[in-house]
């Protein structure tokens, strides 16, 4: 009787036994494998479908969207730099860099967004490259480039206005490079920082405390 109630009890502590022990359970196809347990790696075949009129008709329209995009992209890409290589021309003394700094910035400081800036912002982009004109200089520089009286200013007229905003220095010798002044000057020492620290590795960014 004592060996029953003992095998009984210990078939029982085996059925309560925690975790629960169970065979794992694979879910992989059969057919996946060789029959020494190696993965099987034969490729299936693919079946290839022929193309119908329909299916060439629309692979020719997306390549000559394609191309037609890759078109539209370079075109642009050379209208940029034809009109980037006239502001140069028109404003001697000042490089590709200074240029696109001006107009990154009267992008930032554009804040009705219609393309134009009025007094304050004006005041705000001379602010952010350091000038410390007096404000009453800076109001009659604006009114004077505001052609129309309108109280804002275009994209042109504030180049012309940065560029003319101090006079600059009567050029003798014809194949000398064009020395600006004033302000125009700002606009090439923040133009070459900006150069400087583009051409930065991080490591040297991180020496100069950039970060």
């Amino acid at each position: 009787m004592g060996t029953q109630l003992s095998a009984l009890f210990s078939g029982v502590s085996r059925f309560f036994e925690y975790p629960v022990k169970r065979k794992p359970i694979c879910f992989y196809r059969q057919e996946d494998f060789t029959a020494t347990g190696e993965p099987n790696r034969k490729l299936p075949e693919v079946q290839k479908v022929s193309m119908t009129d329909y299916d060439k008709l629309v692979e020719l329209f997306y390549t000559r969207l394609a191309e037609q995009r890759q078109y539209n992209q370079e075109m642009k890409e050379k209208d940029r730099r034809w009109s980037m290589q006239k502001m140069v021309k028109r404003f001697p003394g000042w490089n590709e860099v200074a240029i696109a700094n001006l107009h990154s910035l009267f992008l930032l400081f554009d804040n009705q967004s219609n393309g134009m800036l009025g007094f304050d912002d004006f005041g705000a982009v001379l602010e952010s490259l350091g000038d410390e004109t007096p404000m009453d200089v800076r109001k009659e520089k604006f009114t004077n480039a505001d052609t129309d009286n309108d109280g804002w200013i275009t994209y042109d007229e504030f180049l012309s206005l940065v560029y003319n905003f101090n006079p600059q220095e009567t050029q003798t010798n014809e194949d000398e490079p064009v020395k600006v002044t004033g302000l125009a000057a700002l606009v090439n020492d923040v133009a070459d920082n900006i150069q400087f620290v583009s051409n930065l590795t991080v490591g040297e960014q991180l020496e100069y405390g950039l970060f």
